[in-house]
């Protein structure tokens, strides 16, 4: 067994993990460090319960018999799309799916360490001189509302206490938005990874297709790996028009797509696929937490299909039953020439949520799974690792080691 699972980083990006795969980097080119170097800083100076688990667990100042967690994620450069959408037709509707978008991020986050996530605040930052502030924030307060609604529907009530606006022109291209969520779990069934165990499986849980929470075929993009998706695909005719969407000192926009271009691999168009909302998890997850006993979950943001490196101890994470990645991945990766092995680290390649369950359990989050018409199969397994966390990728795209 692996004993006291306590890694080196957790989901709000503290990262003490040095990967060996940093060869020819195009993420690292547009500006964006995948290891987030310099972030384990700020470890020092958290009072973690559980130092490793995926988001930091802190003790609750009243009642000793439960853990609190305050999260902080955005839709990373998700809103230049909406923006150029909103540019391009006028319609600020384009700027509601956000708010799923960055509520997503977070209670799929902390469901994580098995927390209930109960209030939530958002921080709108914006450029005054190049969008109108009433229509993006009406178009956000109305995505906002609909996703709480949803959620409440479902018996996921999360209170919305408001947020800040800022008009920072000075800082501010275009805008940003993200949000915080403030969650509790009582510590005796806080999930930390520390009961992993040698044979456990790894059960993908599919970030595309369609599930019952969504209204619309879902490109599975979620919201990582925007950058590097949108330079290699959208042509130099957007920073063209509007040179706000793009850092001086980068070269991007090289794609030959526009906005409406329909690809037929993926369904629909390439600008419905970068904007496809980030899929919700938590109502499927609470479900499955009611039925089985679950060892870790891993929430495949930053970090790609390598964020399981961050949680447990001297874990071997195998992953060789992967499902084939998604169109919109396998686009990315043509048009860009994106080695397969920056595109496992970067991009959730297909997979949104990882369970790591014993074998007894896996037909019975499959069928939590398939009520909520979520994509779901084993991955790979658990074994033990003689020194840090590792991971082995197998796929027909190749064999790829990470170690941590």
């Amino acid at each position: 067994m692996f004993k006291n699972g306590i890694g080196n980083s957790n989901g709000s990006g503290i990262d003490n993990c040095k990967y060996n795969d940093d060869e020819g980097c195009k993420y690292e080119s547009l500006g964006v460090d995948v290891h987030k170097a310099g972030i384990h800083s700020f470890k020092r100076i958290i009072d973690e319960l559980f130092p490793g688990s995926f988001c930091p667990i802190l003790k609750h100042p009243l009642d000793p018999s439960k853990g609190i967690i305050l999260h902080e994620d955005g839709a990373g450069t998700k809103p230049i799309v909406s923006y150029l959408f909103y540019k391009e037709t006028g319609d600020p509707k384009y700027f509601s799916g956000l708010a799923k978008d960055v509520i997503a991020m977070n209670v799929d986050d902390v469901i994580c360490v098995g927390a209930t996530p109960l209030a939530m605040s958002d921080y709108i930052a914006l450029n005054p001189f190049v969008l109108e502030k009433g229509e993006l924030l009406g178009a956000l307060a109305d995505g906002f509302s609909t996703v709480l609604n949803e959620l409440r529907c479902i018996g996921s009530d999360l209170c919305f206490c408001g947020g800040e606006t800022a008009e920072l022109p000075d800082i501010i291209r275009t805008f940003d938005i993200s949000c915080t969520v403030y969650a509790e779990v009582p510590i005796k069934y806080a999930i930390t990874g520390s009961q992993i165990c040698p044979g456990d499986i790894i059960v993908g849980l599919r970030s595309g297709g369609r599930s019952s929470l969504e209204d619309r075929e879902n490109s599975g993009l979620m919201c990582n790996g925007i950058t590097l998706a949108r330079h290699v695909l959208l042509s130099s005719e957007y920073p063209e028009k509007y040179p706000e969407i793009i850092c001086p000192e980068v070269e991007g926009y090289r794609g030959r797509y526009k906005l409406d271009s329909y690809v037929d691999e993926l369904g629909m168009t390439v600008g419905e696929a970068l904007i496809s909302p980030t899929r919700i998890y938590l109502p499927l997850v609470q479900e499955v937490l009611r039925k089985v006993e679950v060892k870790a979950l891993v929430h495949n943001t930053g970090g790609g299909l390598t964020k399981c490196l961050r949680v447990g101890r001297s874990v071997s994470y195998i992953k060789d039953t992967l499902p084939e990645p998604d169109p919109i991945f396998q686009l990315i990766q043509k048009e860009g020439k994106v080695e397969w092995r920056e595109m496992y680290q970067v991009f959730n390649m297909g997979v949104g949520m990882e369970l790591v369950v014993g074998r007894e359990s896996l037909d019975q989050v499959i069928d939590v799974c398939d009520k909520f018409r979520v994509g779901a199969q084993k991955i790979g397994r658990c074994e033990r690792s003689s020194g840090g966390n590792s991971l082995l990728i197998k796929s027909r795209m190749g064999t790829f080691n990470y170690v941590c």
